[in-house]
């Protein structure tokens, strides 16, 4: 039986996560099919998980254009059920490239470097990403990367609740202190070296134990001299000594793919 959404039929489920699922769809008016963001049914009555969604919904569709970033085309809500419309982008996210297990250094480059550039564009205008990862990051089939997901976006400076994916965040980001460009670089950095090194870096299965690696864990070199430079530059556990800025970051991994 088809499944109707307001204007939009429902084509197939691309993603489920405990919150909120997102499908391909397309719509009575014959435009492009879109990516089709929407609250489960049972997280409705919460309005914490509500007011986070509608936070991400009006970020995304007010972010200024920028190649390598998701943004929001529209968003609403339908029979209760708050949504958000964005571009479909056909690809992969960057987990499958990682869990192939293979060294992928020089695709590794071009893809981190492509994200750097998104996260530059979000700082220029005030905002730290905080989630940055192979998760939300979706390479289309021409070499571009796609970073997608304000689900947890801040403004520069912000302290709050510990949010973002553990594997990913930075030391202050575990500490609950203010997060600054320097996050997102250590997201970045972690990215970088689990592409390059073909596996995870600090991901230790339970939350508390995958934080603790965050903070304290040691960063094995990877097999590309170049990359490890850069990845431990931008993994310094310390803010004040990483590198400070994703456009810095794009730049270096820039100078190494020549």
């Amino acid at each position: 039986m088809e499944e109707r959404f307001g204007r939009w039929r429902i084509l197939r489920r691309i993603a489920r996560g405990d919150l909120a699922d997102v499908s391909l769809a397309d719509d009575d008016r014959g435009a492009d099919p879109i990516a089709l963001k929407r609250l489960h049914v049972h997280v409705l009555g919460e309005p914490e998980v509500v007011e986070l969604f509608g936070a991400e919904r009006s970020i995304a569709c007010a972010l200024p254009a920028h190649p390598n970033l998701v943004r929001g085309l529209e968003h609403g809500v339908v029979d209760g059920r708050p949504y958000l419309a964005m571009p479909y982008v056909a690809g992969e996210d960057v987990r499958a490239l990682r869990d192939r297990g293979s060294e992928l250094d020089k695709v590794a480059a071009g893809l981190v470097r492509q994200a750097a550039l998104a996260c530059a564009h979000l700082h220029q205008h005030g905002w730290i990403h905080g989630d940055v990862g192979p998760a939300n990051l979706i390479a289309d089939g021409s070499g571009r990367a796609w970073l997608c997901d304000y689900g947890v976006t801040r403004r520069i400076g912000t302290a709050g609740p510990v949010r973002g994916t553990h594997a990913y965040m930075a030391p202050e980001q575990v500490k609950g202190e203010a997060w600054s460009p320097a996050t997102d670089v250590f997201a970045l950095g972690v990215m970088l070296w689990e592409l390059a090194a073909g596996k995870r870096l600090f991901h230790r299965g339970p939350s508390y134990l995958t934080m603790a690696a965050v903070v304290e864990g040691e960063v094995p070199a990877i097999p590309d001299s170049g990359l490890d430079a850069i990845a431990r530059d931008a993994l310094v556990k310390d803010p004040a000594g990483r590198l400070a800025s994703a456009a810095e970051l794009a730049t270096r991994l820039e100078t190494e793919m020549r």
